[in-house]
């Protein structure tokens, strides 16, 4: 005789409709209300926060932040995705705060787990689920799913490989809540701080061919990598290799053109695509407290 379970009541904090729609796609969750850092919210989330029944409550840092969530019932968790800020550590010790990490618990801590995999030319990455504590991607660890990267892959098919697994994400919270599988407490594990500029700008004396093209992918959702000549700073989006016949038909050195920069040495020919229009807004850097790493 199968028994009916009741869906188990969860509070969603962050920026990604595709995390909303997952969780209110599960049958093992009621979600109460939806929050969603300020400067982070999209049209998108909104709409599909009212098509489901409720409404965004944003605010705008952590004071904000912790006014809303102390008005909150403690005994209810909260699944976290895209918050791209730190729960306050005291809202830690009262709440349950379940965070999802595009990335390994053990050797991919940090604000930028998407970039460094693909910047770093690693063969494989995960989706992790932990509860938080007053440690930055620590706490204690719940459950995660790996995926290969391959050579074509950039951030952005990374990211989708990865919330592919949102669905068992959602279940092994469930599982976790009514004890069906048992956390661990995570100790140390390798933290990448901030990506900046300098990690992916291009040195095209330096740079072999697999080099510039891993700075390009792990900035695809974003302007491009950074290229630069005559202290201009070009953003660009593809590399190729030419064929060295056709090295007569430019100078040593950097060639700007139109869309284009050609770089060309001795043993080298490469044609640059410039990114014009920038779709994305750039990373948002912060400093994180040294203490909470």
């Amino acid at each position: 005789m199968n028994m009916h379970c009741s869906p188990l009541d969860v509070y969603y904090i962050g920026s990604s409709e595709l995390g909303l729609q997952a969780l209110a796609e599960s049958d093992s969750f009621e979600i109460l209300k939806v929050l969603c850092l300020k400067s982070r919210v999209t049209k998108e989330l909104i709409s599909l926060a009212n098509k489901l029944g409720y409404e965004v409550i944003l605010f705008e840092w952590h004071k904000d932040f912790r006014k809303c969530i102390l008005q909150l019932d403690e005994s209810v968790p909260f699944f976290i995705y895209q918050l791209d800020m730190l729960v306050p550590e005291e809202l830690t010790l009262k709440y349950s705060f379940y965070n999802v990490h595009r990335g390994c618990l053990r050797t991919n801590r940090g604000p930028n787990p998407d970039v460094w995999p693909i910047l770093l030319g690693h063969g494989e990455s995960s989706i992790s689920l932990h509860k938080i504590n007053g440690k930055i991607d620590s706490g204690t660890y719940i459950d995660s799913f790996g995926i290969s990267i391959n050579p074509m892959d950039d951030s952005v098919t990374v990211k989708e490989k990865l919330e592919r697994y949102l669905p068992k994400i959602i279940k092994s919270l469930s599982d976790f809540l009514k004890g069906t599988i048992k956390g661990t407490t995570l100790t140390g594990g390798k933290y990448y701080p901030w990506v900046t500029e300098e990690d992916f700008t291009i040195n095209t004396r330096q740079d072999c061919i697999e080099l510039i093209n891993r700075k390009i992918k792990c900035q695809k959702q974003y302007f491009g990598a950074i290229l630069i000549v005559s202290d201009y700073k070009y953003y660009v989006t593809n590399v190729m290799e030419l064929s060295l016949n056709s090295m007569n038909k430019y100078r040593d050195g950097f060639s700007v053109l139109d869309n284009e920069v050609i770089w060309c040495s001795k043993k080298t020919l490469l044609k640059f695509t410039i990114n014009n229009t920038a779709v994305y807004k750039p990373m948002i850097k912060r400093q994180l407290p040294i203490d909470r790493i």
